[in-house]
């Protein structure tokens, strides 16, 4: 069985068969969100920190970046307000700064966590910061009492209008529980996101759970989501139409078209279905376009509150391949953290072309998060998010030798011992 580290590494035989129910109109999609902001509550009250929270506190969008724009859109921040976010990350969460009008300030990232560097990050807080993103990069659990402690001395010489919010951006993470290093989860900041697109922890193809911590702002919150519209049913459909199609992208896509080519079925149907609009990329240069914002579908809802049945089997599975890395990659590979549960393994190399060609002969798909500073921007189209060349190395460095090695669920010990033996026998690490 190949295995692909995007698009839908986590569906299986049940998510398949439901997807065609729904596009077949055969599952009863009625009362479907308020059941799963019913179930994302329980979840969610697992955490210490969170037991308090109502469904009132829960908001659920079409994507996670509608979560981040409308956040911070609450807050009724003026045009060039700043916004701190890590560099090497998403587009998808620099464009919601950008659609609010609000400047994106980079800092640069820890080479041995790939998060934010924490003693960089008060050194970019101006008198304009209002908000700081704080991204768990791969399920790589930031110290946010840190974070916190850096706002709150900074806030206590502020107005209360002027203070500066946290966003706590856990789309790389869906945990069992909140035990652990997940205990800190919602503890220091003012809101909590969780995504749930095609290649995260759990998925509804597009999909995204904002818990909204911030008391000031709750009311407004609440008025202003009950304005939002979801996306229409052709729309909506949209996510279980990609389940379908995707499953027979990878089922013929090391199939050959052509001997002796590299031109195989899978890759034409990509081609075709996305000249038909069919599928998309999750993020592209024209993510930093406004395009309007959106609450979850019921059709999200349903492949959703499927997926979430499943989500200690998804991160056992991902807990014990990343212990198999860890054990058995050499020293000069080992991703360097206590963590367990990784959404990515990430290694760095001077070789990563090779090892991604040597790796797809096996029919394993690495990944590359992120070959940009802000992915999938190119050098040029950086600066329209805000982005000056050099200002922020390491992550630049890091771009351009990662390689994400996989830990979802299609990932199989035979398979994961090919992986190790591949680069254990041919990959040239790269220090930083």
């Amino acid at each position: 069985m190949s295995v692909f580290i995007g698009s839908i590494p986590n569906t299986e035989k049940d998510d398949l068969q439901l997807a065609k129910r729904i596009l077949k109109g055969q599952e009863d999609l009625k009362g479907s969100i308020g059941s799963l902001r019913e179930q994302l509550l329980e979840h969610l009250r697992k955490n210490d920190n969170l037991v308090e929270i109502t469904e009132e506190n829960i908001f659920l969008f079409n994507r996670g970046r509608d979560s981040i724009y409308f956040y911070l859109n609450t807050l009724g921040l003026n045009e060039g307000d700043e916004v701190i976010v890590q560099a090497f990350t998403c587009v998808a969460v620099v464009a919601p700064i950008l659609w609010n009008n609000l400047k994106p300030v980079y800092v640069d990232i820890d080479p041995q966590t790939f998060n934010m560097d924490l003693s960089s990050l008060q050194k970019k807080i101006t008198e304009k910061t209002r908000a700081i993103v704080v991204q768990h990069t791969f399920g790589n659990i930031v110290d946010m009492q840190k974070v916190r402690n850096i706002v709150e001395e900074e806030n206590e010489q502020r107005k209360q209008g002027e203070r500066i919010r946290i966003v706590e951006d856990a789309a790389h993470i869906f945990p069992s529980d909140f035990k652990g290093i997940h205990s800190v989860l919602g503890k220091y900041s003012d809101m909590l996101l969780f995504s749930f697109s095609q290649d995260k922890s759990i998925s509804s193809t597009q999909g995204a759970a904002s818990v909204i911590l911030d008391k000031e702002v709750l009311d407004i919150a609440k008025e202003n989501y009950s304005k939002l519209h979801k996306p229409s049913k052709k729309e909506s459909l949209y996510n279980a139409r990609y389940i379908k199609l995707w499953s027979l992208i990878k089922k013929y896509y090391f199939t050959k078209l052509i001997p002796f080519t590299n031109i195989t079925i899978g890759r034409v149907l990509i081609i075709l279905f996305r000249s038909l609009g069919l599928i998309k990329k999750q993020a592209e240069a024209n993510t930093l376009e406004f395009s309007g914002i959106e609450k979850l579908s019921q059709v999200q809802a349903v492949l959703l509150s499927n997926q979430l049945k499943k989500v200690s089997k998804r991160n056992e599975k991902r807990e014990k391949i990343t212990e198999f890395y860890n054990t058995n990659l050499k020293k000069e590979f080992k991703f360097k953290t206590e963590r367990d549960v990784l959404l990515r393994y990430p290694i760095l190399l001077e070789n990563k072309e090779e090892i991604k060609k040597r790796l797809l002969e096996k029919e394993i798909i690495a990944g590359n998060w992120y070959s940009s500073v802000v992915n999938p921007l190119t050098e040029e189209e950086l600066i329209n998010a805000n982005y000056e060349k050099g200002s922020c190395p390491l992550a630049e460095k890091v771009g351009s030798h990662i390689l994400n090695l996989p830990t979802n669920i299609k990932v199989t010990e035979k398979d994961a011992k090919e992986i190790v033996e591949i680069v254990n026998s041919f990959a040239k690490p790269f220090n930083i």
